[in-house]
């Protein structure tokens, strides 16, 4: 928590909601992110062995894209069982088909992304997602509209382009 002397005085400043403490700078090494990652591990532990197997696995994934889903302008797609066991395969050091909380924690760094793997980030591919929705998608909208006019074909003019976008957007998702 940061603190600020004042007059000789400290005072602490918690931090604030919504925010990951350091604005999200090292935020995977942050505390903050290991009580998270504490609480999701206790919550999927079904059978309260201190191990959580396959189906835990994914049943706390389904929790947490079911949670940025709510909050965010993007869907994300739910990973596949297939998606889930190359996870375990990944990150069970012992090869036990079960993970225990430091394996655990290292999946959650994995999926939150850190300053090695990065570009493997579910932020980064959320972010991507985004910006193509605000910026890429009504950009390339206004394009085929414009180039669709300079070929002289009549009738698009009417069309809005966020009617146009509309339909990028969708044919994008059939794509994924």
């Amino acid at each position: 928590m940061p603190s600020f002397k004042l007059f000789g005085k400290k005072f602490s400043l918690p931090g604030l909601p919504g925010f990951p403490p350091n604005g999200g700078l090292n935020f995977t090494a942050s505390n903050f992110f290991k009580d998270q990652a504490r609480k999701a591990f206790d919550e999927c532990d079904i059978d309260r062995d201190g191990q959580l197997d396959t189906k835990e696995v994914y049943v706390g994934l389904l929790k947490l894209y079911d949670l940025l889903n709510r909050k965010l302008p993007y869907h994300i797609k739910v990973p596949k069982i297939g998606d889930i066991n190359s996870l375990m395969d990944k990150y069970d050091g012992n090869s036990n088909r079960h993970l225990d909380f430091p394996e655990f924690l290292e999946l959650c760094k994995g999926l939150v992304g850190t300053k090695k793997n990065w570009r493997d980030s579910l932020f980064l591919k959320i972010g991507i997602a985004v910006v193509m929705k605000a910026l890429g998608f009504p950009y390339l909208a206004g394009l085929i509209k414009t180039g669709v006019e300079a070929t002289g074909l009549k009738g698009i003019e009417g069309v809005p382009v966020g009617a146009i976008t509309y339909m990028l957007e969708s044919a994008s998702k059939q794509l994924v």
